[in-house]
């Protein structure tokens, strides 16, 4: 038997764009997405965040990856003219309680080599964005945002200009070892390859399991709502990370547009009404949390009133963490001879995309 190609990579999220690409400038490479093209779940459904890093251990794969992601994103975005903006980004305690944890970011950043950080005080937080209340902040010029559909569409083209293939519609059925290379089958067709890398997103687990490598996998759901109140807020505010998540945060989109969001809400796992081209999925906010989310951002932005909410869209992520447990780090890993697996790759997903792909490069 003969190879197709020096590598398969599962899943073109964002993820398995980057990756695609990065190693199609070295090996022949094959794409294979279920859906009917690149991007249609979580790539397509976040807050299209950079990152700059102070929100993870140090020493984490989760830290030196968005450090180093949030460099190169915004290298390539410049060299690529790919629509983004450097806005910086507020953490925002508005009570004395809170103070503790902006001093334990502005620690744990400078541990991650996240240098241009600053803890700032109530009369520089209203010089930045008067609309925001707070006792102090913790200011990082290095978060900004971007268009991801913008950046997938890039890293596609040029993965196709480098000789890489795509097969859309295929699901994976079935991978086996034939001697020294992986057999990959889908529903359309069955391709040889020396290397498979599973980077499927919310389905990882279960591409994972066909070659016998268990992981548990949980599904988190974020609203989001949009902002209707025309409102002088020039970078993101966050506030306070509670324990799960990083709380009801404000991005400015790239077409200028105030989103709030989002939250997280651990859900059943689903099928295919997930993908955003399955008509059965709509991608529906629950727009009873329209006060939940009101509450959270009247503490740093008192002008705001709950009738500005407007319902947009939601996302699910992958989290290796059920709800209530602690911290749990990227899985990237080799697990054996030739399949390298990506498992609950959340956020700093997007951040990192890039430097996740050079990662899997030394990997193979």
């Amino acid at each position: 038997m003969e190879k197709d190609f020096d590598v398969i990579v599962i899943g073109a999220g964002i993820i398995g764009l980057s990756i695609s690409y990065e190693l199609s400038k070295k090996y022949s490479v094959g794409l294979i997405e279920k859906n009917k093209r690149y991007g249609l779940e979580t790539s397509s459904r976040n807050s299209e965040v950079i990152h700059s890093g102070i929100h993870y251990p140090p020493g984490s794969l989760k830290a030196k990856l968005c450090v180093e992601g949030n460099q190169l994103l915004y290298s390539f975005l410049r060299e690529n003219n790919i629509i983004h903006k450097k806005t910086g980004k507020l953490t925002v305690a508005t009570e004395e309680d809170e103070t503790k944890e902006i001093e334990r970011l502005y620690k744990q950043g400078k541990e991650n080599g996240v240098f241009e950080i600053e803890i700032i005080e109530k009369k520089e937080i209203k010089k930045i964005s008067p609309e925001i209340e707070g006792i102090v902040a913790l200011y990082t010029p290095t978060t900004g945002i971007l268009n991801v559909h913008y950046l997938m569409d890039c890293l596609y083209n040029k993965f196709i200009e480098n000789g890489g293939i795509c097969g859309f519609d295929e699901k994976v059925i079935n991978i086996e070892k034939k001697n020294s290379l992986y057999l990959v089958e889908t529903e359309k067709g069955k391709y040889y390859s020396e290397i498979v890398i599973n980077s499927s997103g919310l389905y990882a687990e279960n591409i994972s399991k066909i070659l016998g490598f268990d992981y548990n996998v949980y599904w988190a759901k974020g609203d989001y709502f949009t902002i209707s109140k025309k409102l002088n807020i020039p970078l993101l505010i966050y506030p306070v990370p509670v324990k799960e998540g990083l709380g009801i945060h404000l991005t400015p989109r790239v077409d200028g547009i105030l989103r709030a969001g989002p939250d997280i809400e651990y859900i059943e796992k689903e099928g295919p009404a997930y993908s955003l081209d399955n008509e059965v999925s709509k991608y529906k906010v629950d727009e009873s949390k329209r006060e939940i989310f009101y509450k959270s951002i009247k503490k740093y932005l008192p002008g705001i009133e709950i009738d500005d909410l407007i319902p947009e869209s939601y996302g699910i992520r992958p989290k290796l963490q059920k709800k209530g447990e602690e911290f749990k780090d990227f899985v990237i890993k080799k697990e054996m001879d030739g399949f390298i697996n990506l498992i609950g790759i959340d956020s700093p997903g997007l951040t990192s995309c890039l430097s996740i792909a050079k990662y899997v490069k030394k990997l193979i």
